[in-house]
Formats: structure tokens, C-alpha cells, sequence
């Protein structure tokens, strides 16, 4: 949430109000024991994916991340319906 713009969140909410579906931002703190950052965006989307473990809630049952600059041709319920065997982390090359 910290690093996106607010036309950015208002534009995202209309879309999941169009969709019928819920979008939520996540504040992320760059942990203190990583090294400063001075061009902070785009080192950040080179770590993000190490810690999305510790964005979301404990009680998040799974999630799918997508990068933007991937292009998805498929369906993501084969993917979200797709049995990990207790895995914590699951990769699509």
C-alpha cells in the first residue's frame, strides 16, 4: 500500500467493485536487518517474493501471486485448485 499511488488504489477498487470481487493492499516494512535501500523500488520487487510469507496473514489459507509484467492465458483455478502436499511455496515456470 505504501508504494502505490492513490489513483492507482482508487482505480483498483473500482475494478474489484465492477469484478464483484475484494482487493485489499498490504503495508509492507522492509525488514531492518536487509541493507538500506536508496533506489528502494526496484530492489524492492527483487526481494517482494522472498517475503510474501510474512505480507499476508497467518491465516491465509493460500494466495497466487502474479507479477505484473506476467501475461496469465489461463484459468487460476487449476493453479489455486492444485494440492501443494503441505509445500509452502509452489512455482509455474
Amino acid at each position: 500500500e505504501n508504494y502505490l499511488s492513490p489513483s492507482f488504489k482508487d482505480s483498483a477498487r473500482r475494478m474489484a467493485a465492477d469484478l464483484g470481487c475484494e482487493v485489499q493492499f498490504v503495508t509492507y516494512r522492509w525488514p531492518e536487518w536487509l541493507r538500506n535501500q536508496t533506489e528502494k523500488q526496484r530492489i524492492i520487487w527483487g526481494y517482494k517474493i522472498l517475503f510474501l510469507d510474512v505480507l499476508f496473514p497467518q491465516d491465509l489459507e493460500k494466495f497466487i501471486y502474479v507479477d505484473a509484467d506476467q501475461v496469465v492465458r489461463g484459468d487460476l483455478k487449476e493453479l489455486w485448485d492444485f494440492d501443494l502436499e503441505g509445500a509452502p511455496y509452489g512455482y509455474v515456470p
